[in-house]
């Protein structure tokens, strides 16, 4: 069974860079309760104290949305760039699994934004970083 069910990256200005599903089957209002679970989760880490004021060397912020069906995990970098995880509610991911999970997808992140022909903050359409997440997801 699969544990990830969906990897976003959203930007500075909390605009999508990235959002894939992984979960087979899925209809269009699950894909929406998707989004929205991680624009739940966008909310918490905007609500969180000191989050914005200052540069922090911790960038894994833990759990931030737990649902009936799932457990959304962030990650914020220094530039204000952030990363989620939804994974199945019944998932025992340790703590240390995720932060190399976000490490990860943030050197790939950065791999594919240094691309000279991309334009900053926009959509991520690489058909590579796609293939790389989708190999990255099952490490989890």
């Amino acid at each position: 069974m699969k544990k990830v069910v969906c990897v976003a990256i959203i930007g500075k200005g909390n605009n999508p860079l990235f959002i894939q599903e992984f979960a087979t089957g899925l209809t269009d209002e699950n894909k929406l309760k998707l989004h929205y679970i991680v624009h739940c989760s966008l909310d918490i880490i905007e609500d969180k104290p000191g989050n914005t004021k200052k540069l922090s060397s911790e960038l894994y912020l833990g759990l931030l949305y737990p649902t009936e069906d799932y457990k959304v995990y962030g990650y914020i970098t220094n530039s204000k760039i952030k990363f989620f995880v939804v994974v199945l509610d019944t998932s025992d991911i340790k703590d240390s699994d995720f932060k190399i999970f976000f490490k990860r997808l943030q050197n790939l992140y950065i791999n594919t934004t240094s691309n000279p022909f991309y334009k900053p903050n926009t959509k991520i359409e690489s058909t590579k970083f796609l293939q790389e997440v989708i190999n990255l997801a099952p490490s989890l």
